[in-house]
């Protein structure tokens, strides 16, 4: 039987709520996608932009191998290429009346039979209402160089016929010379998974300048049940829009109108970003989920100036420059951000000193705009052994020091140091965890004997789904360790931690809170774990507690309105029978998996809940999150 040893020490301020943040990173994966409503991949027909080696040693194999036999794949990942219709030909063309960017794709008909374009595997839902929209115009007849440097057209009002075919349902639109916006809203009649179309049958060419397709059920433009299951897990903090991904980004392009947006390569990760989900949208989503917004600042390819105008554009208010672009976009009202995290993995660029020169002359220029702004600072990217050089540089100017490791071993290293420095300078800096993933390492042996139980990310192509990063971390013994880590958060107190950020969001191979294919969304076993952890939490001061037993952590909490919880893990397979001598506590709640390897799928679900009254003792089942309260 496990005696629960109470250790009596508590923390001296309550850790709240920014513990259960989380992230999501544009340009890589199916991210955005996996959680926008948007139907069409590619919807602006840029060139095709190959990913890089650093997706691929992210999940640890080639392109080959990224396909229906990944153990993490489902639809979602499912990425299809624009092909040609009978005698189509592609090419690229250039001028001013185009939209989503400064080119488009041409469509010719060579022979004056059918010719178009086409994408595979779109999912429709018998009884779903979908709107399609797209900007094209037929190709006019082009004079000698204008003034405008792209060439004239001689415009033409004649309409000509282009035929959008989508399954079951085809509409026809009528097309001129100039470029127009055209929408057509319709019914499935039937769940199939099919061809969409664009065909014309007579010689000339067709310019497409975008396409869309989206279930007009949507909530501000996010796929519904996405929304729904978000609302459930609420996390606190979400950080945004990266990751690798920020040192290249441009904000100004993801704000306005998206169908004038222009698409760009992904310059880090390879692929193409869309721009459909920039600030506007990702604000609006923060405000329908409940969540505080942390935006990632590019530092490495910008300057302060565009971060300070990017900081007024989110807090400014109509009167000033960038609020009143804001608010021709839609949004009258400020955002009034808080969280701004000061680029990413900033030792690809800049030493520590250079770096924390870098952030000082940032925020400088961004407090110019009058917000009270909390900075994060990428210390991990340094080590705890330049530590005290970059808090002398940066530390009167921040609010938190960002780490990747919030282990325990890694926090009796690093809390010495900051609790120094906030001593003698009057500070109260805390550390923080912006990029986490759940630990994957088991204290038994997996159920097939083919997984290393001390594995641990090669960082490296393998080829070999049972040494890809994704297989340990979609299971129900990484979601184990995701739970005993949000634990050890919570035991720190709030007096010195204060914000983390699991990673990520969104079909991320595994390592992700919800997983969204083609049909639907469901939460992941990592977020199954946030939802129960986020249910029996409130701001809490703790206390560690012991068990004599490497594989059952204990920690006990006490509200701010004085009510204790128990929090308990059973690591083992087997059950343990606990003590409850002395403790004052009626109910358990329980969250559980039969199998380490076990991981929720989009129509089957391995993990329950249950509850108990409480007695004596209590059986705590093998693989199990419990909360006595």
């Amino acid at each position: 039987m496990i005696e629960l040893k109470a250790s009596g020490k508590w923390t001296k301020k309550p850790t709240n709520e920014r513990i259960f943040g989380n992230f999501i990173e544009s340009g890589i994966g199916r991210q955005i996608p996996g959680i926008w409503s948007e139907m069409i991949q590619n919807r602006s027909f840029r060139p095709k932009s190959e990913y890089k080696y650093p997706m691929w040693q992210r999940v640890g194999m080639t392109k080959e191998f990224y396909n229906e036999n990944a153990p993490f794949w489902h639809s979602g990942y499912e990425e299809d290429e624009w092909m040609p219709v009978g005698s189509a030909a592609f090419s690229r063309t250039y001028g001013s009346h185009m939209y989503k960017g400064k080119d488009a794709l041409r469509v010719q008909n060579t022979d004056g039979k059918e010719a178009g374009i086409k994408q595979s595997r779109i999912h429709l839902r018998e009884g779903q209402e979908y709107k399609f929209t797209i900007d094209a115009c037929s190709e006019g007849n082009w004079t000698e160089a204008g003034l405008n440097g792209f060439g004239d057209i001689i415009h033409s009002d004649k309409k000509k016929i282009i035929k959008i075919v989508i399954g079951s349902q085809s509409t026809e639109l009528g097309i001129d010379t100039s470029t127009r916006h055209y929408e057509w809203v319709f019914t499935a009649k039937k769940t199939e998974i099919v061809d969409f179309e664009i065909k014309f049958y007579w010689a000339g060419g067709i310019v497409l300048s975008c396409v869309s397709l989206m279930p007009t059920d949507n909530i501000a433009g996010f796929k519904k049940e996405v929304v729904e299951n978000l609302i459930a897990i609420s996390p606190s903090v979400i950080r945004f829009p990266g990751g690798c991904f920020i040192s290249f980004f441009n904000w100004e392009l993801a704000i306005g109108a998206r169908d004038s947006r222009e698409a760009c390569e992904s310059f880090y990760w390879g692929g193409i970003e869309e721009n459909d989900v920039g600030m506007d949208e990702f604000m609006q989503l923060a405000k329908i989920v409940g969540f505080e917004p942390q935006i990632c600042i590019n530092m490495m390819t910008s300057s302060p100036f565009k971060a300070f105008q990017q900081i007024e554009y989110l807090n400014g208010s109509s009167e000033t420059e960038m609020g009143r672009w804001r608010m021709l976009n839609g949004h009258k009202e400020p955002y009034n951000v808080k969280l701004i995290e000061l680029d990413n993995e900033p030792a690809r660029k800049w030493t520590c000193e250079q770096y924390a020169n870098k952030c000082v002359e940032f925020i400088e220029e961004m407090n110019r705009q009058g917000s009270k702004l909390e900075y994060i600072i990428a210390a991990y990217s340094y080590g705890l052994e330049n530590l005290e050089r970059l808090l002398e540089i940066t530390g009167k100017y921040i609010t938190h020091v960002g780490f990747r490791d919030s282990s325990p071993g890694f926090m009796e290293r690093a809390i010495p140091i900051v609790e120094k420095y906030n001593k003698e300078h009057g500070t109260s800096l805390k550390l923080a965890n912006t990029e986490w993933p759940a630990p994957v390492s088991s204290i038994e042996e997996f159920e097939d004997g083919k997984l290393d139980r001390n594995y641990r990310w090669k960082a490296k192509i393998t080829n070999d789904y049972y040494d890809s990063f994704s297989t340990y971390l979609q299971n129900w013994n990484s979601a184990l360790n995701t739970a005993k880590r949000t634990l050890d958060h919570i035991s720190y107190g709030g007096e010195i931690f204060e914000i983390s950020n699991f990673n990520n969001l969104c079909n991320t191979w595994g390592q992700n809170v919800i997983n969204s294919s083609k049909d639907r969304c469901w939460i992941s076993c990592c977020g199954r774990v946030f939802k129960f952890l986020r249910e029996h939490f409130s701001p809490c001061i703790a206390s560690s507690v012991g068990t004599g037993d490497e594989g059952v952590f204990a920690l006990l909490t006490k509200d701010n309105d004085g009510k204790n919880r128990m929090f308990l893990i059973n690591l083992h397979s087997a059950s343990v029978e606990v003590s409850l001598s002395g403790l004052d506590m009626k109910k358990a709640y329980t969250l559980s998996c039969d199998k380490r390897m076990s991981y929720e799928k989009e129509n089957e679900s391995f993990v329950y809940e249950n509850e108990y009254d409480l007695k004596d003792s209590f059986v705590l089942k093998g693989l199990t999150v419990c909360c006595f309260e």
